[in-house]
């Protein structure tokens, strides 16, 4: 299917604006900083929780999946697997799909990685320190083995 050519257009002018908007932030040092202190944060969650995942799988279904997802139907029997004693709430609320907060780190990680989503970008913003203090209880718990 065809488009016309002000359907061009208009469409070459949404990709530029969306271009100028990542642009702007991309320019931003604090905030692309913040980011990827976050995003680079959570990598070490989730690699870290990957380790602990592809075990509990290769165990419990005598294989290993092709791909290791990140929820929370797995997280909390995974760690007791491996015999963490860690609240159900905090990992939820980094690998959950819904948290009372806000968004979960997941989603947010999500949200940045992929479109550098404004909403996101502001709530990591005003919950970095609460975002990065359940970071940090994980791999903690995670050092403390």
């Amino acid at each position: 299917m065809k488009i016309s050519v002000d359907e061009q257009i208009a469409l070459r002018g949404r990709a530029k604006s969306e271009l100028d908007r990542l642009e702007m932030i991309m320019n931003n040092r604090q905030i692309m900083e913040l980011l990827d202190r976050f995003k680079n944060k959570f990598n070490l969650c989730e690699s870290t929780y990957k380790v602990v995942l592809a075990e509990h799988q290769v165990k419990t279904k005598g294989r290993l999946p092709s791909q290791l997802k990140l929820d929370m139907t797995q997280a909390p029997f995974a760690m007791a697997f491996a015999g963490y004693i860690i609240d159900r709430d905090l990992l939820n609320r980094l690998f959950g799909a819904k948290c009372d907060r806000g968004r979960t780190a997941k989603k947010l990680r999500d949200a940045v990685t992929h479109n550098l989503e404004q909403k996101a970008i502001d709530e990591i913003v005003s919950r970095q320190s609460e975002l990065f203090a359940d970071m940090d209880e994980f791999l903690e718990m995670i050092r403390a083995a």
